[in-house]
């Protein structure tokens, strides 16, 4: 079984200077940020995400990279979606994969409509808390590029805890169109992050996690003179030893 998260152990025992209340204070501090934000964005109709290409280009790079191997015959595949938002991305691993399917986000906006195979269920919650058992597949589908830069240790680790061994994660995130690992703080204190590849990829193979594909998709869209672009990458979990 998955160990780990206690605030994914504490934020990887990395660690600052900080005593691990003051830690746990900040985060869930942040936390509530980035759910006040998204609810606003979901109230407002303004989850343009859902339903762009972008958004069904990665989720067709997670049915790719889906493992074919040490699958367990005696149940369908497991899957989870982190920051499933309303759910589609879900159902459609689940009906593609004939998998159980777990949608995980922190705000209860799924309204999907449910796959004809496989089961999708959906649990609110913080991904640094939550507790499963070990998956086949892993997405996360934009959510490390908000997440506090101190916290993205303890995220790679909670994902790789949970991985089966031989099992994939699908991760994407906004590309930097410089090299650079640079922050754009929103008005509202949520973080965009735009992430160099190199960055993500030392962030999982940190995690014994090794790289297995890539997909850059150009989103058409500029800011501040910018041309932003899409990343997603796949990596797969060593095949021996248990889940962490």
């Amino acid at each position: 079984m998955p160990q780990l998260s206690d605030r994914a152990a504490q934020l990887a025992a990395d660690p600052a200077e900080y005593a691990a209340d003051a830690v746990d204070a900040e985060y869930a501090a942040y936390r509530r940020t980035v759910e006040a934000s998204f609810r606003e964005w979901y109230a407002d109709s303004r989850d343009s995400w859902t339903h762009h290409v972008t958004n069904e280009r990665v989720t067709h790079f997670a049915l790719a990279a889906a493992p074919t191997t040490g699958l367990d015959p005696d149940r369908p595949p497991r899957v989870l979606d982190v920051g499933c938002g309303r759910g589609r991305q879900t159902a459609v691993l689940a009906e593609r994969l004939g998998a159980d399917a777990t949608g995980l986000d922190l705000l209860d906006v799924w309204d999907t409509v449910p796959p004809a195979a496989g089961t999708a269920r959906f649990h609110q919650g913080d991904f640094l808390d939550y507790r499963g058992p070990a998956v086949d597949l892993l997405v996360d589908n934009g959510c490390l590029h908000h997440q506090r830069r101190e916290d993205w240790p303890g995220w790679a680790a909670h994902t790789r805890a949970l991985l089966r061994p031989g099992g994939s994660l699908v991760v994407s995130v906004f590309l930097s169109p410089d090299g650079e690992v640079s922050e754009h703080l929103l008005a509202d204190g949520r973080h965009n992050w735009w992430l160099p590849e190199d960055s993500v990829t030392a962030l999982f193979a940190a995690q014994g996690l090794t790289p297995t594909g890539r997909l850059e998709i150009d989103r058409d869209f500029a800011y501040q003179g910018l041309h932003l672009k899409y990343l997603a990458l796949s990596f797969a979990a060593p095949l021996d030893g248990e889940a962490r």
